[in-house]
């Protein structure tokens, strides 16, 4: 078996006023979840509440505990699109 490319555990912080980021064992950032507090500003750029970014991240934080579900090929990409949204 080879090693994690991203090893758990994975954890969530916020890392400023209005985000979460999730990262790997290693300090490997691997995906930002942005928010907004003001509802006039959350509607018109159609971001999440505080809450919604959080609980997104903390179950995106579970997913190296979860079972396979996807082939290889897939989870990889789906790792690819969690490093790179920004």
């Amino acid at each position: 078996m080879h090693p994690h490319r991203f090893p758990p555990p994975w954890s969530i912080e916020q890392v400023s006023d209005n985000a979460f980021v999730v990262k790997d064992a290693s300090g490997q950032n691997l995906g930002y979840f942005y928010f907004e507090e003001e509802p006039g500003r959350r509607s018109a750029a159609k971001l999440l509440t505080k809450d919604e970014a959080r609980r997104i991240a903390a179950n995106v934080a579970k997913l190296p505990d979860a079972p396979p579900i996807f082939p290889v090929a897939f989870s990889r990409s789906l790792c690819g699109l969690l490093h790179d949204f920004r």
